[in-house]
């Protein structure tokens, strides 16, 4: 995928037509296609833009996410599938990784030490 299809989805993600999109980075929507097809390159001045629209501009330029590139590939690969979704589905995709969570979190006390509850380094058989 070129710069151009990344950038295509990050407007997409932001859910703007291509025309709200060329207005929102001060641009028309003949250039506009142009830079989505990769057919006209990508300017200093036109990324600043980008970055003010709320676009991952790191993401279009290499094809990884910054918001998820400390995690891990597999990590940035499910942030880049959020990402796309509809704020509607986001919402029910967070809503149900936090049923989750609160479902499999490990009990109140316990640590990664012991399932005893109350353990601590300092408790020594007697």
């Amino acid at each position: 995928m070129n710069f151009g299809a990344r950038l295509a989805e990050e407007r997409k993600r932001l859910g703007l037509r291509q025309a709200e999109f060329a207005e929102r980075v001060g641009t028309d929507v003949p250039k506009q296609s142009l830079y989505e097809t990769g057919k006209r390159e990508l300017r200093a001045e036109y990324l600043a833009k980008l970055v003010e629209a709320d676009v991952d501009v790191v993401y279009v330029l290499t094809g990884r996410r910054s918001e998820g590139s400390w995690a891990g590939e597999e990590a940035s690969a499910l942030l880049s599938a959020y990402l796309r979704l509809p704020h509607e589905m986001q919402r029910a995709l967070l809503d149900l990784v936090e049923t989750m969570r609160a479902q499999f979190a490990p009990p109140a006390g316990s640590t990664l030490h012991s399932g005893r509850l109350g353990y601590r380094a300092d408790d020594t058989p007697r």
